[in-house]
């Protein structure tokens, strides 16, 4: 071992058994995270992490796909559906799904988590520019979001962001993509799991623009 123990010594101090400090030494990926913790703290060192973008571009998980096609199968005709488009050449991160009319291009983006809405608001408005920039056809960005109780709740602190950035109500959108007419601006779609669109609810009139 680097740091002048042996496999028994590290292993009594990481608390695992001498198989382990064998496997971690043979760099056998069988190990558990508490494990890796362990030995590395028995080391004097730091577990760290880098995460690097892969070389294909994929929904996140199947709960997003499951969003996606809900979308694509209420849509109009009309609207040609890709998913997971590069944005730009040489960026890493791409569009979930892009549906493209004759006269505009819908940008959506799936968060199925809103863990930070305006930093995932932000993200999302990049990848349109980096698009734009592309295109002389108008592209308008949606934000899907699943139609629960908790999505509501956690988009209602931002109902001002909300009206002033993505006025475009969710019934708007639902039925622009089922009629297959121009969205015209951004929005928030709530999306059923069924494939049904359920409207955002009015937000309270303090927080409307005048």
């Amino acid at each position: 071992m680097t740091v002048g123990l042996t496999q028994r010594e590290l292993a009594r101090l990481a608390g695992v058994s001498q198989q382990l400090a064998s496997w971690a030494e043979l760099g056998r990926g069988n190990l558990s995270l508490e494990a890796r913790c362990r030995l590395a703290a028995a080391c004097g060192h730091e577990l760290g992490w880098r995460l690097y973008p892969v070389a294909t571009v994929r929904l996140r998980d199947s709960g997003q796909l499951t969003v996606a096609q809900a979308i694509v199968g209420a849509r109009h005709p009309s609207w040609r559906p890709s998913l997971e488009v590069p944005v730009a050449p040489g960026y890493a991160r791409a569009a979930d799904l892009l549906l493209t009319g004759p006269t505009e291009i819908i940008h959506i983006e799936i968060e199925r988590a809103l863990v930070d809405f305006q930093a995932q608001l932000r993200s999302a408005q990049v990848r349109r520019e980096l698009m734009a920039a592309q295109d002389e056809r108008p592209i308008r960005l949606v934000i899907a979001v699943p139609a629960t109780r908790s999505s509501r709740e956690r988009l209602a602190p931002f109902a001002q962001l909300i009206v002033q950035t993505m006025p475009v109500t969710s019934g708007r959108i639902a039925s622009a993509l089922r009629s297959g007419e121009p969205v015209g601006g951004d929005g928030i779609l709530f999306v059923r799991s069924a494939g049904r669109q359920q409207p955002v609810k009015p937000l309270p009139r303090a927080a409307r623009t005048p």
